[in-house]
């Protein structure tokens, strides 16, 4: 009697350590998202979710057993949401050195590059030799980090916007030096949406970085961690939508 009791109580452990690991490694999640369109990589707005990073967000969902459910907001609500009232489970796309007021004191956790991004100044083609500039536009809420030392010297200017054809219409006027965008954005736009290829170039003179664009939690590490061995596992997932969207690093 003793020994079949002692083997249902070890039946029952099993099973409930089936359930707990079933319920940490799969489970319905809340991705915040910038609602700007930085296409190819991403485009957020009142009508949902498209590019690269959603196509790539999704096949991990679909491989871990996930859902994700993804939440537009401006870049300085996305960080508040994401650090401060957590109400999320996950940004995208975030970085280490990104959001410093919003995080301190918080754990995130980072999952490896999504995609590196380029990104520096787009310019005129009769500046692109130029070695300094005084007036850049960025997109709202981005922070153009390559220029912060001489912005906080008071030594360039900057120009918010709510949209990156704005920023780049800026640029083509006349009325700043450069816009601070990732490079494929700024060409993509350029040649897709404004239809005006080649009106801006990008100052490879000027300073620049190369930033991975990760998937970020507070809570979640062990999804970041799948998400992790799902970069590693799923090369050729990523190399067809890289190639699907013309994205080259």
């Amino acid at each position: 009697m003793e020994q079949h009791r002692m083997q249902r109580l070890s039946l029952l452990a099993a099973a409930l350590a089936c359930i707990l690991s079933t319920s940490a490694w799969s489970g319905s999640f809340t991705v915040g998202v910038e609602a700007t369109d930085y296409l190819p990589i991403y485009k957020g707005d009142a009508g949902g979710y498209t590019g690269y990073a959603r196509e790539l967000l999704d096949a991990f969902a679909a491989k871990s057993g996930h859902t994700f459910t993804y939440k537009p907001m401006p870049v300085a609500r996305l960080f508040n949401e994401f650090a401060v009232q957590k109400s999320l489970d996950f940004k995208f796309p975030d970085n280490a050195y990104w959001g410093g007021d919003a995080k301190k004191g918080v754990s995130v956790v980072y999952s490896k590059g999504l995609i590196a991004v380029t990104e520096g100044l787009m310019v005129l083609p009769a500046n692109k030799g130029n070695t300094s500039v005084a007036k850049i536009a960025t997109i709202r809420g981005f922070t153009p980090y390559s220029y912060l030392d001489q912005i906080n010297a008071k030594k360039i200017t900057v120009s918010e916007v709510n949209t990156p054809d704005a920023a780049l219409n800026m640029a083509e006027a006349g009325r700043v030096d450069g816009v601070y965008m990732a490079q494929i954005t700024a060409s993509y736009i350029l040649a897709e949406v404004m239809k005006k290829p080649g009106v801006l170039v990008f100052a490879d003179k000027l300073p620049s970085s190369k930033n991975d664009f990760s998937l970020s939690t507070i809570g979640h590490p062990e999804v970041i961690k799948q998400m992790d061995e799902f970069l590693s596992k799923e090369k050729d997932t990523v190399a067809r939508l890289k190639a699907k969207y013309k994205i080259v690093e």
